[in-house]
């Protein structure tokens, strides 16, 4: 069955020479993943238009034996160039998008999944990167999963819950106190 929806891409993984599975936070379908047969070829369509972090309208085709959909087409809306301005920018975006991959559940149709990470990405993309940008996105992520009590910070509880966090959180913390 072929889809539209928006989303944010949040992770490649390579697909053969010239693919790349994509990692999506889509307002409909919420966290999928395409794959993208020729993304990498020299002169393809979505060379350029779907990258780390871009938004992007696409149309993809679902597959009744897997979970892995089909990339049909993607119109780039936002490639949020701001992130790559600086390293420690950069660095933030990918640990919240690790964070949310890691949290949720493929396929969880809901729309607030994408628009806590488009915001987030936004935000990060056109503002100064702080430790209070990572601690907002955390009590709000903890808070969609309905597990911020009032007595634990944010992040304990996601850990509690998940049984880990993304690798460099504190180095990251640390580097944007410093900026």
């Amino acid at each position: 069955m072929t889809e539209r929806d928006t989303g944010t891409v949040l992770r490649l993984f390579p697909l053969g020479e010239h693919g790349a599975i994509v990692c999506w936070c889509t307002v409909n379908h919420g966290m999928i993943r395409t794959a993208a047969r020729n993304l990498l070829k020299p002169g393809s369509d979505l060379s350029g238009v779907v990258d780390l972090f871009h938004e992007c309208d696409l149309i993809f085709r679902t597959s009744a034996k897997s979970d892995l959909c089909s990339l049909s087409s993607a119109d780039l809306i936002s490639p949020r160039l701001g992130l790559r301005a600086q390293l420690t920018r950069l660095r933030l975006a990918g640990y919240m998008a690790r964070l949310l991959i890691s949290t949720v559940e493929s396929g969880s149709g809901e729309p607030q999944w994408h628009a806590l990470i488009s915001g987030a990405l936004d935000y990060a993309a056109n503002n100064l990167p702080r430790a209070e940008i990572l601690l907002h996105f955390e009590k709000r992520l903890a808070e969609l999963h309905g597990l911020y009590p009032a007595d634990v910070e944010p992040h304990t509880a996601l850990l509690r819950h998940f049984n880990h966090l993304p690798a460099g959180r504190d180095e990251l913390l640390h580097a944007m106190r410093q900026s």
